[in-house]
């Protein structure tokens, strides 16, 4: 993790002890997981069913999964000049970008909204109770002193400051 530098460190931090204290649990489909080097390599060589996704030099942190074991990770690319940017890599193939930074996703998280498939898309009535949105989101606001977040906002500045991520996951298959 010594490629972070210090906001995402703290951000990553932060992360870990909201989903410690289970301010972040179901039905946020999240768990923060650290994968070490070894294993992280290991399953992206059987996701893309090759060793050669790293041939032009990206790189990955993971820090979180899904029930279903797919990955939130941080992605570093060649002509990366900002923190690393959050993408998804789901247990069925497909890839997403979701976010400038794990700052940003970790403001996402705190939105109101759930990730599925690629997509911010709001809670049903159960998952409204499941969860006490409002400490989240009032913790995650202080923290970073904002008021307001749209998730997808968020997502779409991430697709305008980064490489498709989508298409690169693809020509790496």
């Amino acid at each position: 993790m010594n490629r972070l530098n210090k906001n995402s460190l703290e951000s990553l931090e932060y992360l870990k002890e909201l989903c410690e204290k289970e301010i972040i649990s179901w039905p946020i489909d999240f768990e923060f997981y650290q994968a070490s080097k070894t294993q992280l390599e290991e399953t992206l060589k059987y996701w893309f069913g090759n060793e050669t996704w790293s041939s032009s030099g990206d790189s990955f942190i993971q820090f979180g999964k899904d029930a279903s074991g797919s990955m939130f990770l941080l992605w570093f690319y060649p002509k990366l000049k900002t923190e690393p940017p959050v993408v998804f890599m789901d247990s069925e193939g497909d890839a997403y970008l979701v976010s400038s930074s794990i700052t940003e996703f970790v403001k996402q998280m705190a939105s109101g909204f759930l990730f599925f498939s690629g997509s911010w898309i709001e809670p049903n009535s159960k998952e409204k109770k499941d969860l006490n949105w409002t400490l989240l989101k009032k913790l995650v606001n202080e923290h970073f002193g904002i008021k307001h977040i749209n998730p997808e906002e968020l997502t779409k500045i991430a697709k305008l400051n980064h490489p498709s991520f989508s298409d690169w996951a693809e020509s790496k298959i």
